[in-house]
């Protein structure tokens, strides 16, 4: 058994997990009033990603194909720019804020 595919398998699912409990626990995924003109759109395309990419997984797992591997692949790389992009707007707010008295 190869040790890539259970990598790119084990990063996709800890991400996916990971990004919907930010986008459950943040209200995104709760908040009966969103609409598609909100600013935070952005949340709406990895809410869609999130189970194509754990789809691919189990896809991949099932029949184990060449395009299966690269779809994995393709997802994994996808998986990380998105935890690269949650990362830099994590870290934007952090070196960022500046508390404000009333």
């Amino acid at each position: 058994m190869k040790i890539k595919p259970i990598i790119y398998s084990a990063v996709i699912l800890i991400g996916a997990i990971w990004t919907y409990r930010f986008l459950y626990t943040g209200g995104w995924l709760t908040n009966p009033y969103y609409r598609l003109n909100d600013p935070d759109l952005v949340n709406l395309i990895v809410a869609i990603f999130e189970p194509i990419a754990v789809a691919a997984v189990i896809a991949y797992w099932i029949w184990r194909t060449r395009a299966f591997y690269r779809l994995l692949f393709a997802s994994f790389l996808t998986q990380l720019v998105v935890g690269a992009g949650y990362l830099v707007t994590f870290l934007l707010f952090v070196f960022t804020y500046k508390p404000r008295m009333m």
